[in-house]
């Protein structure tokens, strides 16, 4: 028996026709852009999307952009990745070639390819939506070209043809923004808050219908994808364990998706922090990585502040010879060490006003930890 009806609606660039429980967020965003996909654009819209690994940022944005894009004929959505493209003049070529526009993107400033890009849209009357993933890379690495695309055709006197979504899982971006920008977006921020277990078992259901035969998938592994999902509020950990469930069945020749592949899929997904991962990062990532692990295990918390967490990070740099990072280079090296698995980061609010970003350890010791990291930076292991 097949597993497989469609096991492209499980890969990790596949947008679904719909989202589950973020339907408000959608409704959001188009009216946001109502003005957009009535092809009538008064003002330029910039938007920003925050939340945590998997809580759906890039699907919902990529999902407003197809929906623009029925909408209005005229209309184009392009998504970009902020942290392959760093700078306005790699945006803006991304922004050419995605238009297919017979413009030179070589030997021009960003400036003129900006105003080339805009004499075009002009021309043929379109409009573009740039989706921004992982804003912070373009943020961090070139701040003025920020400001220039978030204002670009703003001085012509005709109609707003260019606006913006930025996309982050960084709570705390609005504060790192130049006072200019943010306040561009301070009235379109939309937070996205980590799936509970009754949302994830929905959205397990929905992309099980979508992906395996009927009656392939047991409800007990469904359940116990929804339960693993819901330690994190993670959907995207969820999509992952179906297909490698999924996968581990097919290989071993069986007619059904057990709980037992589930268990091994999560295995291949995290396993147990080994010693050679510890050693494969940084030499600042294990510097971050002590300062979390000494502050959790001090504090008896389950989760500490980003703020709190930069603050015993100097305190180690401080220890073990070594210059503290500024802390946008210290955020970098937190999503890294959160898309290796080593962190968990969530975003909550804080104990003032806003938003902020929590770290804590997933399924490892914090004393543990303790103990592996600190060996290693005692090792003598050199800047």
């Amino acid at each position: 028996m097949r597993i497989f009806k469609s096991e492209e609606k499980l890969s990790p660039e596949y947008v679904p026709p719909r989202l589950p429980h973020r339907e408000r967020e959608l409704s959001l965003l188009e009216t946001f852009f109502s003005s957009y996909i009535a092809g009538r654009p008064a003002v330029s819209v910039r938007v920003l999307i925050v939340g945590s690994v998997g809580t759906g940022k890039t699907a919902l944005s990529k999902l407003f952009g197809r929906r623009l894009e029925e909408s209005n004929n005229m209309a184009r959505y392009i998504h970009i990745n902020c942290r392959i493209h760093t700078t306005l003049s790699s945006i803006l070529k991304k922004i050419v070639e995605a238009l297919g526009a017979p413009i030179p993107a070589r030997g021009l400033s960003p400036e003129e390819l900006g105003a080339r890009i805009m004499d075009l849209l002009e021309r043929k009357r379109m409009l573009i939506v740039v989706g921004l993933d992982e804003f912070d890379g373009f943020l961090h690495a070139d701040p003025r070209g920020v400001y220039t695309l978030m204002r670009l055709g703003e001085e012509r006197t005709r109609e707003a043809r260019a606006s913006v979504i930025a996309i982050s899982r960084n709570a705390e971006i609005l504060e790192e923004m130049d006072e200019s920008v943010r306040g561009m977006f301070q009235a379109g921020v939309i937070y996205l808050e980590e799936y509970d277990h009754r949302q994830l078992s929905d959205i397990v259901e929905f992309r099980c219908s979508e992906a395996f035969h009927s009656g392939v998938m047991t409800e007990e592994a469904k359940g116990l994808v929804a339960d693993m999902a819901s330690e994190r509020g993670d959907a995207r950990y969820a999509v992952e364990l179906l297909w490698r469930a999924g996968k581990y069945a097919e290989n071993e020749g069986a007619a059904r998706v057990t709980p037992e592949h589930v268990r091994k899929a999560a295995a291949s997904i995290y396993p147990s922090i080994k010693r050679e991962m510890l050693t494969y990062i940084s030499r600042h990532e294990k510097l971050l990585l002590l300062a979390a692990s000494r502050l959790l295990l001090s504090s008896g918390k389950s989760y500490i502040s980003s703020t709190e967490l930069y603050q015993a990070y100097r305190v180690v740099c401080e220890e073990f010879g070594s210059a503290a990072k500024a802390y946008t280079r210290f955020w970098e090296h937190m999503q890294r060490l959160e898309d290796l698995g080593l962190i968990r980061v969530k975003i909550g609010k804080g104990e003032s006003r806003g938003r902020k970003s929590f770290v804590t350890l997933p399924g490892i010791p914090a004393s543990i930890m303790v103990r592996e990291v600190s060996a290693l930076l005692e090792s003598g292991e050199k800047e």
